[in-house]
């Protein structure tokens, strides 16, 4: 079986390949693998942004075996692999842009997400323009929610929106759960969000299906995904280190496909690759700024009615360059943040105590987010969080929640309850960063497991894996199996992270996980049902 490489599903044209334009993807680690190193025809630099004072070093190929960085190593060659394993059959999109690799080093918890993520958006910050990079790829999953903050809540957010403001286009993939809004920076408003779609095998775009990744509405009314790319059935360097390796792969057993490359999915390379369509575009349009080529790449891009679920259309390079690029002037998100927070004390509060204005109110609310607020301020914005507007009500909780014991436990019983998704994400991130009053509101939370909001219920099961508390174990059983059944990943996954975390406890899927099975497979399906059966059986044994 064979399959269409990124550019031919794409159709983008021969002589548009990134040529002379800088582009950086940020990720954990990056192999020094021929498809992404420095070629004749352009050069790859390696920037170890945890480092201190990192500069940015030319990257070249070795020889392997490249057995860490594989999902850096799959971003990158979405973006702009030179498919030179491949003889140059399976590129990326944009396969002679200049690569700039930020590699953050080890990502295993969030606070490490958090840190190492902002020191390598903080090095674009000082950097793109001497490099001349023009856009740069995020592909991390969240730390804080799924969408339903305001992005000032977010470091990670913030940094984007800091970048965006100063004129560098910031791409990011939505996630690959379809229960979530978004699972990462992709719900910032001025964040290029991608989603995608399921390439055939015959390239025919008219029979792609959407891809299931997350999909809605965020707190400034953001609906994610914005443009959509190919997100499974894509052909992306494998480096298997041995033939069992490879016969352990779920789709490169079947595949006709040369050596060292394999099929895989996920938005991480939808969003790369729509990073590189940008590169070819400014190959083409050098002189346009990123907010035109953000607005050139949706408003051209291609619909299909199978995917009209996602409410988003194909990249389509070719269509792209000849699109109408007139951007609305207004201030970015950040500057207009950065304004209020300039503003005095006495400003800031008149414009709070204007509930009748709800915009204005909940950007003066959200310019003390970490950041000093004076007690008469702290109790006119208490008293915010029982405003009419529940978008001012979740800003006023969302600031209160910088501010350790700014709430009282019967403030908490109020607003895990109100009837606003956003205000009920803005209380457990609230609660999340109050350790002292975990234990007294862990019923609260709990009854959050079965909310029919299933974001806020993914949330409120990943605090209390971090809150650890036996009293959890009873009711995250109660709802594994049908989760499984009813194929909601996330939050599967976060009920098991949770219980393992609470009872040092795992059990292994039957059958056993192979390499790109999918998430959504039959295969999976299967090996998660196991695993809440070996839960249920696991606690009828503790049953008296």
């Amino acid at each position: 079986m064979t399959w269409p490489s990124i550019r031919n599903f794409l159709q983008i044209p021969h002589h548009l390949t990134g040529k002379g334009v800088g582009i950086a993807v940020v990720d954990g680690r990056f192999p020094n693998h021929p498809d992404i190193a420095a070629t004749s025809r352009r050069n790859t630099y390696l920037v170890k942004t945890s480092e201190p004072d990192p500069v940015p070093s030319l990257m070249t190929a070795d020889d392997g075996p490249w057995t860490r960085g594989r999902h850096g190593l799959a971003a990158a060659a979405a973006a702009a692999g030179s498919g030179l394993i491949s003889q140059g059959l399976y590129t990326g999109s944009a396969p002679d842009a200049d690569l700039y690799l930020l590699e953050t080093g080890r990502l295993n918890t969030d606070q490490d997400v958090e840190c190492k993520i902002a020191a390598a958006l903080d090095w674009l910050y000082l950097n793109w323009r001497r490099y001349r990079i023009r856009g740069v790829v995020v592909t991390i999953a969240a730390t804080r929610d799924t969408g339903l903050l305001p992005w000032q809540a977010d470091p990670i957010r913030i940094g984007c929106e800091k970048l965006a403001a100063d004129g560098l286009l910031v791409v990011a993939a939505t996630g690959n759960t379809q229960e979530l809004t978004s699972n990462g920076p992709a719900s910032s408003p001025s964040v290029l969000s991608v989603g995608g779609v399921i390439v055939p095998e015959d390239a025919d775009i008219r029979y792609a299906k959407p891809y299931y990744g997350c999909r809605g509405t965020t707190f400034e009314g953001k609906w994610v995904p914005e443009i959509v790319a190919p997100a499974k059935n894509i052909v992306l360097p494998a480096p298997f280190v041995s033939l069992e390796e490879r016969q352990s792969h779920f789709t490169a057993r079947f595949d006709n496909l040369p050596e060292g490359y394999a099929r895989t999915e996920g938005t991480s390379f939808a969003a790369p690759i729509v990073l590189g369509c940008a590169a070819c575009l400014w190959q083409a349009q050098p002189s346009w700024t990123a907010g035109q080529v953000k607005a050139a790449i949706v408003e051209s891009s291609a619909v299909v009615g199978q995917w009209t679920e996602l409410h988003a259309g194909l990249v389509d390079v070719k269509a792209a360059i000849h699109a109408d690029t007139s951007v609305e002037e207004s201030d970015p998100p950040y500057t207009l943040w950065c304004s209020w927070k300039e503003k005095d004390s006495f400003e800031r509060l008149k414009a709070i105590k204007a509930q009748e204005e709800t915009s204005i109110a909940s950007a003066a609310l959200l310019s003390y987010c970490d950041a000093p607020i004076f007690p008469e301020t702290q109790e006119q914005v208490l008293f915010l969080t029982g405003s009419r507007s529940g978008r001012v009500r979740a800003a006023a909780i969302t600031a209160l929640a910088f501010y350790q014991e700014a709430l009282s436990i019967q403030d908490y019983c109020r607003i895990l309850h109100d009837d606003s998704r956003f205000v009920r994400m803005a209380a457990l991130f609230a609660l999340s960063r109050s350790p002292g009053l975990h234990h007294q509101l862990k019923d609260e939370v709990a009854g959050l497991f079965s909310d029919s909001d299933l974001d806020i219920r993914y949330c409120a099961i990943k605090l209390a894996g971090n809150i650890r508390d036996e009293a959890f174990v009873k009711p995250l059983l109660s709802g594994i199996e049908d989760d499984a059944i009813h194929e909601r990943v996330s939050i599967f996954a976060a009920r098991c992270s949770a219980l393992v975390a609470i009872t040092g406890i795992q059990f292994e899927p039957e059958p056993r996980w192979l390499e790109e099975q999918g998430i959504y497979s039959e295969r999976s399906t299967c090996g998660r049902v196991h695993i809440a059966r070996k839960w249920r059986q696991w606690a009828s044994y503790l049953s008296p």
